[in-house]
């Protein structure tokens, strides 16, 4: 963990579920100064060790080690990104009305940040480069959205393939506060980019967050759209409120004892059992549409669970994700296909 400076937060973390940031309504209204207690400092996960084996479960850090917080600006410096991304350092994202997508990006993570310092948080804000292995309480990489078509429009929030109990709970709390802060709809299409983001690629880059880091990504709206492009542009403090008070509704929902929560889950590579393929399909369920029929020669890539139905990436074409029944694939000990390029967003 990266040594700081900063006094230790006050005691007194609420762990009111529903408990804004000061500000937060009405959320036209400038953010006032702290009214609520601030997070404490709770503890956390230990940084991660590289081992050949299983990690542990990650114990909780010593007493009084301040929250931290890593929010990223998504494309600020994309040119000074190291040799591992070095196909990165062209990535510009959107561009609209004069306007380029970092310059939004950095406006809302400039006051997020202050947002989250009020309330003794440790904020780093931090540019396209992340720190290797970088070891927070919570990660979020701030971006903004384009697209060929001016009617596509809303907010989307992302988590990486191997998605651990706490990340979850950090993209719904901030799923909702951003929804409620902001008024934009919610875009449910969350993209394969998104899904694959460089930051999140512990396995293949040192430039990415720690295995036991909570980490999403969100696209706060479409820069290319008139009506999102108003809030963007016109209300970043409204947005910083939204993004903030999703990360502290986090902070006092989650349990910092369970260090269990901060570990995505790993699956074995599965293959269909029967020789004419399994169907992929789009939802958990036998009606939902079919979206591929991959033969027992080709590998699935389990990344999620859940009532008897895998979610798998179909490794000859990793553009294909659905669900497929456990019942209709089994375990193989093929050793795992290299995926596509790191992706920005």
């Amino acid at each position: 963990r990266a040594p700081t400076s900063a006094p230790a937060p006050p005691p007194g973390l609420s762990r009111d579920a529903g408990a804004p940031l000061a500000g937060a309504a009405p959320v036209e209204a400038a953010p006032a100064r702290p009214a609520q207690p601030a997070p404490t400092s709770l503890p956390t996960a230990a940084p991660p060790t590289p081992t050949d084996g299983p990690l542990p479960t990650p114990t909780p850090r010593p007493p009084g080690t301040p929250i931290r917080v890593g929010v990223q600006v998504g494309h600020w410096k994309s040119a000074e990104l190291p040799d591992e991304l070095a196909r990165l350092r062209t990535s510009t994202g959107a561009f609209a009305a004069g306007v380029a997508e970092a310059q939004i990006n950095l406006a809302v993570a400039t006051r997020v940040a202050d947002l989250l310092r009020q309330r003794g948080i440790v904020v780093d804000v931090l540019p396209a480069t992340v720190p290797p292995r970088y070891d927070a309480d919570a990660f979020v990489a701030i971006h903004a959205d384009g697209s060929s078509s001016a009617g596509a429009r809303g907010f989307k929030i992302g988590m990486p393939w191997r998605t651990s109990r706490a990340t979850r709970l950090l993209n719904d709390a901030l799923t909702a506060e951003y929804g409620k802060a902001t008024g934009l709809p919610q875009d449910d299409a969350i993209t394969f980019n998104m899904r694959g983001y460089y930051a999140f690629s512990y396995r293949r880059h040192a430039h990415a967050v720690a295995r036991t880091t909570p980490a999403v990504i969100i696209e706060m709206g479409f820069l290319t759209n008139a009506a999102d492009r108003a809030v963007l542009l016109g209300q970043p403090d409204r947005i910083a409120i939204g993004i903030a008070n999703g990360i502290v509704r986090y902070l006092n929902e989650r349990d910092p004892n369970d260090g269990a929560a901060l570990l995505p889950k790993e699956y074995p590579i599965h293959r269909a059992i029967a020789p004419d393929g399994v169907d992929v399909r789009a939802a958990p369920n036998d009606r939902a549409r079919v979206l591929a029929r991959p033969l027992p020669d080709t590998r699935l890539i389990p990344i999620d669970d859940r009532d008897g139905w895998l979610q798998v990436v179909v490794a000859r074409d990793w553009r294909v994700v659905g669900w497929v029944r456990r019942d209709q694939v089994a375990p193989t000990n093929e050793p795992l296909p290299t995926p596509p390029p790191a992706t920005d967003s």
